[in-house]
């Protein structure tokens, strides 16, 4: 990903978003049924279901994409030891990220 965001971002460009799909095949999913019932698409000219059928051709080429070790990303904008005490924080339930 080329920025730390939510992994469905409007803002992000299309490679993250399709890498995104990806990634989170069921989430991806979510946003198809989403983008139905509220009648417009993902991104202006980009639909949800254009992203996933984008995302799925590599998949079916090479295989499903594995995912980076938790914290990849973010590692890198605070650093590891950060990033652990983080993730310690989220394991003990001190942090909801759904919230």
């Amino acid at each position: 990903m080329s920025r730390l965001s939510c992994s469905f971002c409007v803002l992000g460009c299309e490679a993250d978003v399709v890498l995104a799909a990806r990634l989170r095949p069921k989430k991806a999913a979510q946003y198809v049924t989403v983008e139905k019932k509220v009648g417009a698409d993902f991104k202006n000219g980009l639909s949800m279901r254009e992203i996933v059928e984008r995302a799925k051709a590599p998949d079916a080429e090479h295989g499903e994409l594995p995912r980076p070790p938790r914290g990849t990303a973010l590692s890198r904008y605070v650093g590891k030891k950060a990033t652990r005490k983080y993730l310690a924080c989220v394991d003990q339930g001190r942090l909801d990220l759904a919230a």
